[in-house]
């Protein structure tokens, strides 16, 4: 198994409860306390951080603007926290959890406050939960420092437990025993200790050691008041009798285990339950049920969206199947060894055939397993892709949100308009991952499709006039990958953008804007053309929209060109050489 408990601050209960949410809603909108307002938004964030990431977001950063505003150094350093610990688990960016944990540091720091202990903490837990064992032990060992010289006991037991926990990961058991037993010495927060038997029970178990084992998982799993995780603790004990093959006993635990899936709240809990009780019923030779939670494991642990996909369900299954198809041969054989003996010299010939059929047949079956192992593995990459592109379609989203957000505080008319078409640049790249994760096609981009959902964006987004531009769109329908759809969807995003500005002025029932693009002999094309005013020389040299341009140009190894027209207006055409199409 991966670890031990990880006790993390704010403790892991993964509240859905909305009346909590309410009543702390209703207390931030009472209290006139600053401390009080600032715990109650850093609350109110993490009661959303796992279903509803917006809000979660918009309470953390009300924290820290409340804080500011107020100079309220501690309400600065929790907000930080916080933002850090949406960051570490709603988004997955460590990157960027770990810039607001360390502000949130420098603001204790510069303030003198204790509070820097507890952000140590958690930035212990998300290198730990992340397998940085080496840096959580150094960050665990900051936190427990600083805890015992401001004398916060409760702070003192969570690191402990976490040393104890980390330790363990690292493989220095008598340090991990040493710790989780201190734990035990704090006469603080007493159901911790519950956890810390769980902990201890697995360490035990790690080292053979089952005699001590066995008594720390009984203390873990027992009903208590105090024990509100008795039930959820049952999975350590399970995975205790399950490597010790010990069925002693098993009935009611087994009994209580099933109880639970019904009752326990946190998704992460009820999988490893699930999980557990899996592999107890292979060990005791109940391949059906031990499929089935198998079964119920892997759709539990979808709906977490973890990163990786626990292969062992597939690998149970082929166990289950090879067995039944070698037991099935062994009969056959010994019918075949019967008959061999009774038919005498004509079962010469008959042995040379049964040996060829079987072999066939083996190998038959081995490429079938191969075949379903490939199919997994497809299946697998496929939902981690897609899983992907769906979360860098959410980043995409979230800088367009805060661009727009931005924009909408600018007074400048000139920087409000640059803010626009930087969101509208971002905008093109969140509809190629959005289509990508919404489809089945996972590498590649419809063309058609996606310039005209990408056109009428840019053209919602910009039009505000009574009169609006006409567009037509002449697009061959190709997939590319993309490392391809993705430049060009951001100088079309430019060249419609210059059209919209520059073109006409005013805008007439016959201005007109044609977007054509095909595929001609070893080449794209993709021609921008307007019935308007032209563009200027200037524009074509100086222009940020056409710097972008040129640069995208040579990712793709195109030129782009601005030939003279007949008639009025502007026609661009970009030829592109180097492509991927699917």
């Amino acid at each position: 198994m991966k670890a031990l408990f990880i006790l993390l601050v704010p403790t892991i209960l993964w509240s859905q409860d909305i009346s909590e949410k309410e009543r702390l809603k209703n207390a931030i909108d009472t209290t006139s306390s600053i401390p009080e307002k600032v715990q109650g938004y850093a609350d109110l964030a993490w009661e959303y951080i796992i279903t509803e990431n917006d809000s979660a977001l918009i309470y953390a950063n009300k924290a820290l603007l409340f804080s500011q505003k107020n100079k309220y150094p501690l309400g600065e350093a929790i907000a930080l926290e916080t933002k850090g610990l949406y960051h570490e688990i709603a988004t997955g960016n460590y990157d960027l959890a770990s810039t607001f944990y360390f502000d949130g540091i420098a603001v204790c720091e510069t303030h003198n406050l204790e509070y820097s202990s507890s952000i140590y903490h958690s930035l212990g837990v998300m290198f730990h939960t992340s397998d940085g064992f080496e840096k959580a032990l150094e960050y665990y060992t900051i936190a427990y420092e600083g805890a015992v010289s401001s004398g916060d006991l409760v702070l003192q037991k969570k690191c402990l437990i976490n040393l104890g926990s980390v330790n363990s990961s690292l493989e220095n058991f008598d340090k991990a025993e040493s710790f989780m037993r201190e734990s035990l010495s704090l006469d603080v927060r007493k159901e911790m200790d519950y956890s810390t038997y769980a902990n201890l029970g697995y360490l035990y178990v790690k080292n053979e050691d089952f005699e001590q084992a066995l008594p720390m998982l009984e203390k873990a799993t027992e009903i208590h008041p105090d024990n509100p995780d008795s039930e959820i603790n049952l999975y350590f004990l399970l995975h205790a009798k399950a490597e010790l093959k010990d069925t002693t006993g098993m009935k009611p635990v087994l009994q209580r285990a099933k109880n639970a899936l019904n009752t326990v709240v946190g998704l992460r809990d009820k999988s490893l339950l699930l999980r557990n009780l899996a592999d107890y019923y292979k060990m005791a030779g109940d391949y059906k049920q031990a499929l089935d939670y198998r079964d119920e494991y892997v759709t539990v642990f979808e709906e977490i969206k973890e990163k990786q996909r626990d292969e062992t369900v597939y690998n149970l299954e082929t166990q289950y199947q090879t067995e039944k198809t070698e037991r099935e041969l062994e009969k056959k054989e010994a019918a075949q060894k019967l008959l061999y003996w009774i038919l005498g010299s004509t079962g010469l010939l008959l042995t040379a055939i049964t040996f060829f059929f079987l072999k066939n047949r083996k190998k038959n079956a081995l490429l079938a397993k191969q075949k379903r192992i490939l199919e997994a593995t497809v299946d697998e990459k496929n939902v981690l892709l897609k899983e992907t592109h769906h979360r860098v379609k959410n980043s995409f989203q979230i800088v367009s949100s805060l661009l727009y957000l931005q924009s909408e505080t600018i007074k400048d008319k000139e920087a409000k308009i640059a803010m626009q078409e930087a969101q509208n640049r971002v905008r093109s790249m969140v509809l190629i991952h959005q289509k990508l994760y919404s489809k089945d096609q996972l590498v590649g981009i419809g063309t058609k499709e996606y310039f005209t959902d990408l056109t009428n964006d840019i053209f919602e987004s910009h039009q505000f006039e009574d009169q609006a531009i006409q567009y037509t769109l002449d697009v061959e329908q190709l997939v590319l990958d993309i490392e391809t759809i993705t430049p060009i969807g951001l100088i079309l995003n430019e060249l419609i953008t210059n059209v919209i500005k520059h073109a006409f002025k005013p805008v007439t029932d016959i201005s007109v804007m044609h977007i054509q693009f095909k595929k001609q002999r070893e080449q794209l094309l993709l021609k921008v053309k307007d019935n308007g005013q032209g563009m200027s020389a200037e524009i074509k040299e100086s222009s940020f929209g056409i710097q972008l341009i040129k640069a995208l140009a040579k990712k793709l190894k195109a030129t782009i060109t601005f030939p003279d027209q007949a008639q009025s207006g502007t026609c661009a055409l970009l030829e592109i050489r180097r492509f991927n199409e699917l």
